[in-house]
């Protein structure tokens, strides 16, 4: 939701990949593309599928590092902005309803209504929650020291990630010993990472990120690259780990929780690779990469059409192409959802944003 003058082409192509990581993610998730659950346990296929998994788990995270970088100095928040994401939600999964479920014979109810509205959409609300709050995020940065900027990120890891993430394995081997109650996140736990409290410290991740960036820190990308690849290996043994002290399915790791300090960190490591990627400003990049959040909206709609539940049968090289071929072809789709938007429904708002000029926003600090 933040400005695009300026972006960097590689940390937008990196966005772009993080868009179609998630799409892989739905792909395989047992409940939503039904990969996982399609595939043979045991089989070679599963394992490519387990690798894959790992090496995009940390794409929402990676979202939100990017906002905190980019959108360190920003004070302004304009309230039309979550309002027009909201209308996308609105648009696309009314769309989807229209398509899937009114040519019909069985009347419409309420809970198939909402299906095309909730669950998968979680990140709009916590994203817009974070867009809101993230002004006096900044400005309480903008007034710490050093030393108070990795106090605050040392407290915030032990309080958000480490802690709660320690409830959960804990809850993962002993099922039959409730822990409701013990988590710092909340009553019920802190439901796998999926809440506001990590997407603030992937925030202040990012304009730490920025900090060191801009005071000429060096971290190259051999030395990045090889930090991811061990990140992903250390995920990936993590999965296979679990399933053997336990029998459980694999799909049902911890390894894969948002608030694992893996997955967080795994994050930062591909963030600083493509960081030092020198690819000159790209207006290719740079558009195709304006269609990251279409895509999040509307990438399931087309999961169930594609044939995962016969892909993950094939021999492991036409897998990985159906799984990667799929994924950009949905992009691609996307893209031109998100043309189609520019030119028919994005005018409307800015009509809007020109008639509503009072109250429209607020600016922290001022």
């Amino acid at each position: 939701m933040s400005k695009r003058t300026g972006r960097q082409s590689n940390i937008e192509l990196l966005r772009m990949i993080a868009a179609c990581g998630v799409i892989i993610l739905h792909y395989n998730n047992a409940n939503i593309g039904g990969g996982f659950k399609a595939v043979a346990q045991g089989s070679l296929n599963q394992g490519i599928m387990m690798l894959i998994e790992v090496l995009f788990i940390g794409a929402v995270n990676l979202f939100v590092l990017i906002s905190g970088y980019f959108m360190r100095d920003s004070m302004k928040r304009d309230f039309l902005k979550p309002i027009e994401l909201l209308a996308q939600w609105v648009l696309f999964g009314g769309i989807s309803v229209l398509v899937k479920e009114l040519p019909g014979d069985q009347p419409l109810t309420f809970a198939q209504f909402m299906t095309h509205f909730t669950a998968t959409y979680w990140f709009v609300f916590v994203y817009i929650a974070l867009y809101l709050i993230s002004p006096y995020l900044n400005l309480i940065w903008s007034k710490l020291t050093e030393k108070g900027k990795n106090t605050l990120l040392a407290v915030w890891f032990c309080v958000f990630s480490a802690e709660p993430f320690l409830i959960e394995i804990i809850q993962y081997y002993t099922e039959e010993a409730p822990l409701y109650g013990t988590s710092t996140v909340g009553i019920l736990g802190s439901q796998w990472g999926y809440t506001i409290v990590i997407f603030v410290m992937m925030y202040l991740l990012g304009m730490k990120l920025r900090d060191k960036c801009d005071a000429g820190w060096k971290f190259g990308a051999g030395r990045s690259a090889a930090l991811l690849a061990i990140n992903t290996l250390l995920l990936f043994l993590w999965t296979y780990a679990e399933h053997f002290l336990t029998d459980k399915a694999l799909n049902l790791t911890t390894a894969w929780n948002y608030d694992n300090p893996l997955v967080i960190s795994e994050a930062v490591f591909a963030f600083l690779l493509f960081r030092n990627l020198n690819i000159k400003h790209s207006k290719v990049i740079n558009g195709l990469a304006a269609a990251s959040f279409p895509a999040y909206l509307i990438h399931v709609n087309f999961l169930e059409y594609i044939g995962i539940e016969k892909a993950v049968t094939w021999n492991p090289a036409l897998l990985v192409l159906h799984m990667l071929g799929t994924t950009i072809a949905i992009y691609l789709v996307s893209y031109a959802v998100y043309l189609l938007y520019q030119l028919l429904i994005a005018p409307v708002f800015r009509a809007i944003g020109k008639k509503w000029t009072k109250h429209r926003g607020f600016t922290v600090g001022v």
